[in-house]
């Protein structure tokens, strides 16, 4: 086995150790705009997976909920306001979750008792929403999932691991658009086998977790 494999077997073991109402399961972005065909020409097949991947999420995050797990949602808006200039000539005309559209909104529906929080950019660790949620509820863990899988999924991994967090990406409820699929979603999906905590269902990281027994909640 090699070392990224231990060290990341390592990680979640620490991660299953917590208290599961110090632990969220972050969903981020699983927004119309990614998760449905934008336009009555796009190919529905291009934003397929992601929806797919937003229902097994959505999933995971309720039968989470129940073991005593947090759940915050992320929507990412397109506020030219909210942007640098250099961020603004990147985005020009783009209607891409636009503040206020339909296609900003999430794709499923939030279970009780979760939080939705607000970023302008791909990096969710930039979102004042998104760390007074974390301070509320004293997080430790978090269990990433969410679109897309080469930008926003990235952030949110890296910025776990450089404050410090506990933290695991399932591979089955992270996604990108299928255009992405044959270069860039590998790549990404392959780093984060080999250099972050990373497990191929969320699911059995969860019974996992059940497995541990009643003193992990609270």
């Amino acid at each position: 086995m090699q070392y990224g494999q231990m060290r990341s077997l390592d990680q979640i073991d620490e991660l299953r150790k917590l208290e599961t109402r110090r632990v969220t399961v972050l969903l981020v972005d699983f927004q119309n705009d990614f998760c449905r065909p934008s336009t009555p020409d796009q190919d529905p097949g291009q934003t397929r997976a992601n929806a797919e991947a937003a229902q097994r999420a959505n999933a995971f995050a309720s039968e989470a909920a129940g073991l005593g797990m947090r759940v915050i949602y992320s929507q990412q808006i397109l506020d030219p306001g909210r942007l640098t200039s250099r961020q603004r000539r990147w985005e020009e005309g783009s209607q891409l979750c636009l503040a206020g559209s339909a296609g900003a909104e999430l794709f499923i529906d939030p279970v009780p008792g979760s939080r939705i929080v607000r970023k302008y950019r791909f990096d969710i660790w930039q979102s004042q929403e998104f760390l007074a949620a974390l301070a509320d509820w004293d997080i430790d863990g978090l269990i990433i999932g969410g679109v897309e899988l080469i930008c926003c999924v990235l952030y949110a991994a890296l910025g776990a691991d450089e404050r410090g967090f506990h933290y695991a990406v399932p591979q089955d409820i992270v996604s990108g658009m299928r255009s992405s699929e044959q270069v860039a979603n590998r790549a990404a999906r392959d780093y984060l086998r080999s250099v972050h905590p990373s497990v191929d269902r969320a699911g059995d990281l969860l019974r996992d977790w059940g497995a541990a027994g009643s003193s992990c909640t609270g």
